[in-house]
């Protein structure tokens, strides 16, 4: 049985029993996929609630499905950010769409000396609205309930002047000599309510922002006996710590 995915944007429309999609999921579901009256449709709203039910108008400006059932799915018991520095080209939409296939709760980007310049203005615009739409996207494939909180990019030291909770665990994937296995850091963690990872552009992070990052009490952690590009070191950093957080909860 297909089962059709689509997302609950701001102009659609939710009433007792039924959505109306917006012009943009309604073009997706109905000319891209090709649903027909009476398919299987979930309607996430990226707040973990996804609303079952059949497509009875196939409208491709106003998709119209009744619910049937709906299901919710409460938040991790541990959240997980993403701290991402900036990579030059394309790399930040497969980090941000693998990202939202694990299931981080925020990703954070930063403008890192040896990443992106920093973005301003229309095109900083552009590129948050794209970013989502691909986080977006990601959630539809694999039905993840929650979509991650995208916070606006800032510059690396505005970032760490962010306030931290007391109980976070802080990560950073290091190519530095001093770096720690990445299991021993999470095997000697106590109980935390919210764990950090950072990882830096396609130059890696400077000696001075690592500097900064220690005196900000980040662990640096080694990932395995090889260097690896920006969005494989994160897939690889979140998807280890998701199993490890996972058992912690349990």
């Amino acid at each position: 049985m297909t089962i059709y995915r689509s997302f609950l944007l701001p102009k659609a429309e939710l009433g007792n029993g039924y959505v109306i999609l917006d012009p943009r999921e309604s073009h997706h579901l109905v000319r891209v996929f090709r649903a027909r009256d009476s398919a299987n449709v979930e309607v996430l709203d990226g707040m973990g609630t996804c609303f079952k039910g059949r497509l009875v108008t196939a409208d491709a400006k106003a998709a119209r499905i009744e619910i049937d059932s709906l299901e919710r799915v409460e938040k991790a018991q541990i959240a997980v950010t993403l701290v991402q520095a900036v990579p030059k080209g394309k790399a930040m939409d497969l980090i941000l769409r693998m990202a939202t296939e694990i299931g981080v709760a925020a990703v954070q980007p930063v403008f890192a000396s040896h990443g992106e310049f920093c973005i301003t203005g229309e095109r900083l615009e552009s590129k948050l609205d794209k970013w989502r739409l691909t986080m977006i996207e990601a959630c539809k494939q694999c039905g993840v309930k929650w979509l991650p909180d995208l916070a606006s990019p800032l510059t690396f030291k505005d970032w760490l002047d962010l306030p931290v909770k007391k109980d976070s665990l802080r990560l950073v994937a290091s190519l530095e000599t001093s770096r720690i296995p990445l299991h021993k850091v999470l095997s000697a963690a106590p109980f935390i309510s919210s764990i950090q990872v950072a990882v830096g552009p396609e130059g890696d992070f400077s000696a001075n922002e690592y500097a900064q990052m220690r005196s900000a009490k980040f662990n640096p952690v080694r990932l395995g006996a090889n260097v690896l590009r920006a969005e494989t070191a994160a897939a690889y950093l979140l998807s280890v710590v998701d199993q490890i957080s996972q058992k912690q909860v349990v």
